[in-house]
């Protein structure tokens, strides 16, 4: 695999590090803090699902189900973890994984669209679960009142706590997706997009790759998706409903599904339409669509390769 593949040379990791510690003077009030650390989460998630859409050649729409049902684990188990965000960090983790296999077991045995519209079926069913199961979800109400954040004693309340905690999860779960795509078993990933039949043909167990690829999806899914409640302060059923996947996709499409940074600049660019152009006309998704159209049409390949092109050529120049 070679580095346009992800885009996420060492040097690339650190100045992704100084832009996002220089966010917060950017976003200075409380407001815009909490809107930098969903672009991060979401983000995350996004660039977890690049992993099976891009690297994969695996199309999801049960993503969501993964991310939502580990925020709903994390939500319901705060009066017993207290907040704490290794633990919530954990369960939400060990959710999103078992939930990524369990889709990945029931959908892999098939592929292109029918494993479309079987991921589409299971998220569904989670979605069916959350929303009648109102004694503990919630329902259509959701939930809300999660208690704080805390990291050995240290309160996470204050919007700058959890940007910053954002901010390190979401450092921390692009290193991870870049040492898997960097293992034997990332490299054999994309292989199986590529050349399945060869794959095959050399002795691979395609469905253990991919299996292995939706675990590693699901975990890091599912470690954005234990603070995504304490960021939000209010969880729903659409957190767990397919349109979520639908979006996620969207923002991968104009980042870049082949890069590891597309996730978290398609994430940025739609919520940042979504919050600053719905303040002015209510005809946003609009511009969404604008904007997703002109991605395909002159950056096939997402903003985040376009960006490598640019500095690539820049280099070169005497």
């Amino acid at each position: 695999m070679n580095r346009t593949d992800s885009t996420l040379s060492p040097a690339a990791l650190l100045s992704a590090t100084l832009l996002v510690l220089a966010l917060p003077a950017v976003f200075a009030d409380g407001f815009g803090q909490r809107l930098a650390a969903e672009m991060l989460l979401l983000g995350t998630t996004a660039m977890s699902l690049g992993l099976l859409v891009g690297f994969g050649g695996m199309v999801s729409l049960g993503h969501a189900a993964v991310f939502g049902s580990a925020a709903y684990a994390a939500a319901l188990a705060a009066p017993w973890t207290g907040g704490a965000l290794l633990p919530t960090l954990a369960l939400g983790l060990a959710t999103g994984l078992v939930t990524s296999v369990a889709i990945g077991l029931l959908a892999l045995r098939v592929q292109g669209l029918f494993f479309l519209v079987l991921t589409l079926v299971a998220g569904q069913i989670v979605w069916e679960i959350v929303f009648r199961w109102h004694d503990v979800t919630g329902g259509a109400d959701g939930l809300r009142g999660f208690g704080a954040l805390s990291l050995h004693g240290h309160d996470l309340t204050s919007p700058l706590a959890l940007y910053t905690t954002s901010a390190a999860l979401a450092l921390a779960a692009a290193v991870v997706a870049r040492a898997f795509l960097r293992a034997p078993l990332g490299r054999a990933l994309v292989g199986s997009r590529e050349q399945p039949l060869r794959m095959r043909a050399l002795g691979y167990r395609l469905g253990g790759i991919r299996l292995a690829a939706c675990a590693v999806a699901g975990g890091i899914a599912g470690a954005a998706g234990a603070l995504y409640p304490f960021v939000n302060q209010y969880l729903g059923p659409s957190t767990v409903h397919w349109s979520l996947s639908a979006t996620l996709i969207i923002m991968l499409v104009i980042g870049g599904t082949r890069s590891l940074w597309g996730g978290y600049i398609g994430a940025a660019a739609y919520l940042a339409m979504q919050t600053y152009v719905s303040s002015w006309t209510d005809r946003w998704q609009l511009l969404v669509g604008l904007v997703f159209v002109a991605t395909v049409l002159l950056m096939p390949q997402g903003a985040a390769h376009a960006v490598g092109g640019l500095v690539a050529r820049l280099r070169k120049q005497p």
